[in-house]
C-alpha cells in the first residue's frame, strides 16, 4: 500500500483510543517498526498527535485532543459533494476499489445514487471494468 494509505490505516487502528504496540501496528500495516515511527512523526506534522508510552506495556495511542475525527468528517463530506455533483452532471468518477478476491484496483464508475445502509454511505453505480451495476 502507499504511504498515505498506511498512515490512514494506522489512524483507523488508533481511533479506538487504546494503546497499540509499535510491533502490532507494524504487523497490521505489513511494514517495519521504523516505518510506523515515521508515520507517527508525519501525522504529528499534520496536527494529528499520537501519544507515546515506553516500557513493557508501551506503544502509541491517539491523543484525546486529536483532530482526526474532524479530518475524517471533512473527507467524507468532500467525497459526498463530489459524488452528488457527478450524479447531477452525469460525470464518470475514477475510484480505488478494494475487493476480497481481486485486491485493489482502479475503476471508472458512472454514479447513479448515494444511500445509507447500516450507518455507512454506499453508491450505486455502473462499473466500466465489470460492465455492470454494483
Amino acid at each position: 500500500m502507499s504511504k498515505i494509505a498506511n498512515m490512514l490505516n494506522m489512524l483507523q487502528i488508533l481511533k479506538d483510543r487504546e494503546i497499540h504496540t509499535i510491533s502490532s501496528l507494524a504487523e497490521n500495516l505489513e511494514v517495519s517498526e521504523r516505518m510506523v515511527r515515521q508515520y507517527k512523526l508525519e501525522l504529528e506534522q499534520a496536527g494529528i498527535y499520537v501519544k507515546s508510552y515506553t516500557g513493557k506495556y508501551g506503544g502509541y495511542q491517539l491523543d484525546q485532543t486529536s483532530n482526526f475525527l474532524k479530518i475524517e468528517n471533512e473527507v467524507k463530506e468532500k467525497m459526498y459533494v463530489i459524488m452528488k455533483e457527478a450524479i447531477s452532471n452525469k460525470n464518470k468518477v475514477k475510484i480505488t476499489f478494494e475487493s476480497v478476491n481481486s485486491g485493489i484496483t482502479e475503476r471508472i464508475i458512472h454514479p447513479a445514487e448515494l444511500f445509507i445502509y447500516i450507518d455507512k454511505w454506499y453508491i450505486a453505480a455502473f462499473c466500466e471494468k465489470r460492465r455492470k451495476s454494483k
